[in-house]
């Protein structure tokens, strides 16, 4: 399998356990909606009976008996309703929210089982906001990823930056050891040493070529890759910032018409019950119309806050969607990343293996003439080449 292949099989691999999770997490949001919708059909059952309730006596008391009868039953009734409320207002004493996100309150929900149990994922342990220590405010648990991911970003770059003077020292050491080659000193010695010095220059001049393809090598192999490997990385992590960003604003919108819905529904009830307390004592001459008129507007009150709750669940079940399955991707992309340095600086150690092995190759023939200098041969072939006559001299006789 080739590296573009391989490649294309990991997108496809990723883009499956992506949307598998996005089916866990759809289902598991359903199955919250399905909860909560059957709650609120019993409360809502529960208020429509009481109403009936309320109906049936105003039709069938008309004595000032059945009046009196009728005004016990209402206050009954009305209380009822109140405790109704009440149940819905604190219906989430179980959770708490914080900065606009519902979590399950330690005290009173059993523990959560992890996404991904033993393998530390992104996905498990960054739903939390946390307490700048630059300020008084929070940093959300993704920024922290952001932050992880652009800074492995900057030391990649300095990795690579690195190379590169690694790469400028030995083009320098390089240029040098070719400049020595060519220097002339001790050029005029002869015979085995003379052909060892010959080759210890040339030596220079091959280690010179070898540490110079060296240098080609880091720049292609191992600092260009480094440098271009996610080339357009930060623009992508600003959409996926702002992607995230978007999603918990409109969470935090959500929320704040819920908590508006839910002070309507708190005004239109105490007005249900004010209204319906007067006519019970006589203080004014509201009708009943008047009271089913409270009653209609507290009802569509409550419809109001269910409406803006569920709202609310979507919104946080899809921002709960995308933070799983972006810290994923995050987390693969770390993965990738420092699999791919790793895999660079590997070359670059193989490569300076290499290196050493030419290196040792240059120095070989030296060693090799070393062991051939012998001063009497070559005093030998001095003296043949040299020699001015071999008769010596005598006395002189009278």
């Amino acid at each position: 399998m080739s590296e573009k292949e391989f490649r294309i099989y990991l997108v496809k691999l990723l883009h499956d356990f992506k949307e598998d999770i996005k089916s866990e997490i759809r289902a598991m949001f359903q199955e919250m909606d399905d909860i909560l919708k059957k709650e609120i059909k019993i409360l809502r059952r529960n208020l429509e009976e009481i109403f009936e309730m309320k109906e049936s006596i105003n039709q069938n008391k008309n004595s000032m008996e059945s009046s009196t009868n009728r005004g016990d039953h209402l206050e009954d009734r009305t209380s009822g309703n109140e405790d109704k409320i009440y149940n819905f207002e604190n219906k989430g004493d179980h959770r708490e929210m914080i900065n606009c996100v519902t979590f399950p309150h330690p005290d009173t929900m059993p523990e959560q089982q992890l996404l991904k149990p033993t393998e530390w994922s992104y996905c498990d342990y960054f739903w939390a906001d946390k307490k700048d220590p630059q300020g008084n405010g929070t940093v959300a648990g993704f920024e922290l990823l952001l932050q992880k991911q652009l800074k492995g970003k900057q030391m990649q770059k300095e990795m690579s930056e690195f190379v590169r003077e690694r790469i400028k020292i030995e083009e320098e050491y390089a240029k040098n050891l070719a400049k020595l080659s060519q220097n002339s000193l001790a050029a005029q010695e002869e015979g085995s040493l003379g052909e060892v010095w010959a080759q210890v220059k040339k030596s220079l001049a091959d280690e010179a070529e070898v540490h110079l393809k060296f240098s080609a090598k880091l720049h292609s192999e191992v600092e260009k890759p480094l440098m271009n490997f996610r080339e357009n990385f930060k623009k992508d992590m600003k959409k996926c910032d702002h992607h995230i960003a978007d999603l918990r604003k409109q969470l935090a919108s959500r929320y704040a018409s819920v908590e508006k819905a839910r002070k309507a529904l708190t005004e239109r009830q105490r007005d249900l019950e004010m209204k319906t307390q007067q006519l019970e004592i006589k203080l004014s001459n509201k009708t009943e119309e008047d009271i089913k008129k409270a009653r209609r507007k507290s009802t569509q009150a409550g419809d109001d806050l269910m409406r803006c709750v569920d709202l609310y669940n979507q919104a946080q079940s899809k921002w709960f969607e995308e933070m799983v399955t972006t810290t994923l991707e995050l987390e693969w992309l770390e993965v990738e990343r420092v699999e791919m340095i790793r895999q660079h600086l590997c070359q670059c150690t193989q490569l300076r293996h290499e290196t050493d092995m030419f290196n040792q190759s240059t120095v070989k023939p030296v060693d090799q003439l070393l062991r051939k200098v012998d001063p009497a041969k070559d005093r030998e072939l001095w003296v043949r080449e040299h020699k001015t006559g071999n008769i010596r001299p005598v006395y002189m006789e009278i």
